[in-house]
C-alpha cells in the first residue's frame, strides 16, 4: 500500500505547492516502479519454477509412453493369436481346446506439475506459445488416457464370454462369431490408441528434444 503524507511545513506559495506536488509524483512513480519490479520478479520466478517442474514431468511421461506403445504391440499380437484360435475352433469344433487371452494394463500420466502451474497462475504469465505447447501436450495426454479406459472396457467386453465358462467349454458357432466381433472392435480401438500415442510421443519429442 502506498501512503501519501501531508507536508511537514506550511507551503508559502504556489512554487512550494508545485514543488510538493512534484515530490509526491516522483515518489509515487518510484514506489510504483519498485512494486512493479517486485511483481515482475515474482512472476518470472513462478514461471521458471513451473517450467522446470513441467519439463521433468513430461520427461517422465515420455518414458510411460514407451511402455504403453510396447503394450499395444503385444496386445495386437495376442488378439491376432486369439483370432487364429477362434478360426481353428470354427473349422473343427471337436479339436482339442485352445485358449484365448485378453489383458491390458491402464497406463496413467503424471500431471501434478501441470495442475500446480494452473492453480498458481503461472500459465497466465508464460509466453503464449509456451502455454499453448503445454496445453496441447496435456490435452493429448488426457485424450490418450480416456482412450485407454475405452480399451479396458472393450477388453472386459471381449473377455466376458470365455471368462464365465468352464474349463472344458467349447464355444458354439454363434459364440465364436460374437467373440470375433468383439475382438475386431478391440483391435480398432487399439489402432486409435496407437495413433494418439504416436501423436503424443511426437509432441514430447518436439518439446524435449526439438524434434517431432
Amino acid at each position: 500500500m502506498l501512503d501519501v503524507h501531508p507536508p511537514h511545513r506550511r507551503m508559502e506559495g504556489f512554487k512550494d505547492f508545485l514543488l510538493h506536488l512534484l515530490t509526491i509524483t516522483i515518489g509515487l512513480l518510484i514506489a510504483l516502479s519498485l512494486e512493479g519490479c517486485v511483481e515482475w520478479r515474482h512472476h518470472k520466478s513462478l514461471v521458471r519454477e513451473a517450467e522446470e517442474g513441467l519439463h521433468g514431468e513430461i520427461a517422465r511421461n515420455e518414458q510411460a509412453v514407451v511402455s504403453l506403445k510396447s503394450q499395444i504391440v503385444e496386445q495386437q499380437k495376442q488378439l491376432d493369436a486369439d483370432l487364429e484360435v477362434l478360426a481353428n475352433i470354427r473349422a473343427d469344433p471337436k479339436a482339442n481346446n485352445e485358449t484365448v487371452g485378453f489383458g491390458f494394463q491402464l497406463q496413467g500420466f503424471d500431471e501434478v506439475a501441470w495442475k500446480t502451474a494452473q492453480s498458481t497462475g503461472a500459465t497466465a504469465y508464460m509466453p503464449y506459445d509456451d502455454a499453448r505447447t503445454f496445453s496441447d501436450i496435456y490435452g493429448t495426454q488426457q485424450h490418450v488416457f480416456e482412450t485407454e479406459q475405452q480399451v479396458v472396457a472393450d477388453v472386459l467386453h471381449a473377455a466376458a464370454i470365455p471368462s464365465t465358462q468352464g474349463k472344458d467349454w467349447k464355444p458354439a458357432p454363434a459364440q465364436v462369431d460374437e467373440i470375433v466381433d468383439r475382438i475386431g472392435l478391440l483391435k480398432m480401438r487399439l489402432r486409435l490408441l496407437n495413433s494418439l500415442v504416436d501423436s503424443l510421443n511426437g509432441a514430447y519429442g518436439k518439446y524435449l528434444h526439438g524434434n517431432g
